[in-house]
């Protein structure tokens, strides 16, 4: 014995759940603009670069000039260039400990002279350079916002602020 007959609807005899297909169509609008994000963060420079991914902190008069990478991934190496005045002598760059602990120095370009450690800060002594620019190749190993400052001799303390993701 069959079960039963379902219910006319616009003279039409079919099985409707109004309820499912409201909620369903409500997730399928949500899941079409979370996708439609997606290629606006690329562009953005949420998983590389970007027109937004790069940002440069500090000016001339602060002495300094720090450029790096909005977002880091967790796995790659990102870079810090630091940019001072052209120096008559030997320059320090100062890294604030809170942003440097977050990260592993895998290369330092020009080679510093030396290398101090203080209690706040990581102390990059470098020579006389008619270009005055140093590179830092560093890796995270800390997913989260690392802040930080960047100073160099007789400069004021320029921010960092770096996203890394996973």
């Amino acid at each position: 014995m069959p079960g039963p007959a379902p219910p006319v609807v616009d003279g039409l005899q079919i099985d409707q759940a109004l309820d499912f297909q409201r909620r369903f169509a409500r997730v399928q609008r949500v899941a079409w603009r979370l996708l439609a994000l997606v290629p606006v963060a690329a562009i953005a420079g949420l998983f590389g670069g970007g027109l937004f991914s790069e940002v440069t902190a500090g000016s001339a008069r602060a002495g300094v000039t720090v450029t790096y990478d909005r977002f880091a991934r967790r796995t790659a190496d990102t870079k810090l260039e630091v940019e001072f005045a052209r120096p008559a002598r030997t320059t320090d760059v100062a890294i604030s400990r809170p942003l440097l602990d977050r990260y592993d120095t895998s290369e330092v370009r020009p080679p510093p002279l030396r290398v101090r450690t203080l209690a706040d800060a990581v102390v990059f002594t470098f020579a006389a350079a008619p270009a005055g620019r140093a590179t830092f190749f560093l890796q995270p190993h800390a997913i989260g916002s690392s802040r930080g400052t960047v100073t160099a001799t007789g400069g004021t303390p320029v921010h960092v602020k770096q996203l890394v993701y996973p």
